[in-house]
């Protein structure tokens, strides 16, 4: 039995990412074997000045709620698609956080968008998308 492909979109609302979501289901559903595809947001960890005083159920709740909205706007054309999918939402450093969810799911490819809602970016990618291409053995699509 062989295992199903999978295929990672990491997805944080930007531009860039819902291009590239868009890109991942054309692409998908071209196929005869079309891959599930795995919807990722990482949320950034909270500074452990405000962790200390706000209890481990309402952090959750934060980056759940947070990570919920910004995959809000992928709903629309996964529901449409027809293909199978799922969403995550993990909370990490967002490059180390995508490969690592990549590689632990088994994914056969990460398609993502070139730039995203982070800080400083790289002179022609983005910093995370560089840091994605730099630690992972996977194929990566970048969306500009």
């Amino acid at each position: 039995m062989t295992t199903p492909l999978q295929w990672l979109v990491p997805f944080d609302g930007s531009d860039h990412s819902v291009r590239a979501l868009e890109l991942a289901i054309q692409e998908a559903k071209a196929r005869h074997d079309a891959p599930k595809l795995l919807l990722l947001n990482v949320q950034l960890p909270l500074s452990g000045d405000i962790t200390r005083f706000i209890d481990r159920n309402t952090v959750n709740d934060f980056h759940r709620e947070a990570g919920e909205k910004m995959l809000d706007a992928a709903k629309p054309p996964l529901e449409s698609c027809g293909l199978e999918y799922a969403q995550h939402i993990l909370v990490g450093p967002v490059a180390n956080t995508i490969v690592e969810f990549a590689e632990s799911k088994g994914c056969s490819m990460i398609v993502m968008g070139a730039h995203g809602h982070g800080g400083v970016s790289g002179l022609l990618m983005g910093s995370v998308a560089t840091k994605v291409l730099h630690q992972t053995r996977l194929p990566v699509l970048l969306i500009k």
